[in-house]
């Protein structure tokens, strides 16, 4: 029966009209969430966690103050086993690095031949990355004019593939050369720069240089070192 009363009819037509505005609103509001949620879920997940399949973390004691140890295995690129740096009965380098980053490239191609052959000289490589890929140098003049190439995250093994790769790549094969992985490296050695480069005296003193160097600047170092022996 229809409503007499225009007035008490128009205010249930209003209400009607306001509920159902409220009603499309909240439906709004819990599609944007959903949507919103399911972007995030789409993105890039962190994690601090090794890749899958790595092998279990090498457990060494803690860096000393001075910022070098003996006490120190990371994987060795022939053996795949845990091993510890060889020391240079007049100076050891160990430089900590990626091989998709173009400065360690550059080192590795144009620097170190240049002081290789140092008698007592013994050279220690880390890769401390678990992304794959192999920087490029560029030429040597000027310097550092490359450009890194970042691969994706591998494991342990996929990181000897790729420095076995980068030895051929850069004729690193002299017998005082040592190539090592390490993923866990980058935080036990407090690497910000790549690459991170330690000189060490046969007395122990220990010269560490953040980022890339010329042939001349590694010329340098080792010069002043031998030096003081």
């Amino acid at each position: 029966m229809p409503d007499k009363n225009p007035s008490v009819s128009s205010n249930r037509k209003s209400a009607a009209v306001i509920g159902g505005w409220w009603m499309w609103v909240l439906v709004g509001i819990l599609a944007i969430a959903a949507l919103v949620v399911g972007y995030k879920s789409l993105g890039p997940k962190v994690s601090n966690a090794a890749p899958k399949g790595n092998p279990p973390a090498i457990h060494e004691p803690a860096l000393p103050t001075r910022g070098f140890t003996w006490a120190y295995r990371a994987y060795d690129l022939r053996t795949g086993h845990p091993q510890y740096f060889t020391r240079g009965k007049r100076v050891t380098v160990v430089m900590l690095m990626a091989s998709w980053c173009l400065y360690c490239a550059y080192v590795d191609k144009y620097v170190w031949p240049t002081v290789i052959h140092t008698p007592g000289l013994e050279l220690n490589l880390v890769d401390v990355s678990s992304n794959g890929g192999i920087g490029n140098p560029g030429p040597k003049t000027p310097a550092f004019s490359g450009h890194d190439n970042v691969g994706s995250v591998v494991n342990v093994a996929g990181m000897r593939r790729v420095m076995h790769r980068y030895v051929n790549r850069f004729h690193l094969t002299q017998t005082n050369v040592h190539v090592f992985v390490e993923p866990a490296g980058m935080k036990y050695w407090s690497v910000k720069y790549f690459p991170t480069i330690l000189f060490v005296s046969a007395k122990g003193k220990v010269t560490r240089v953040n980022g890339g160097i010329t042939p001349s600047q590694a010329q340098s170092i080792i010069a002043g070192i031998l030096q003081k022996e």
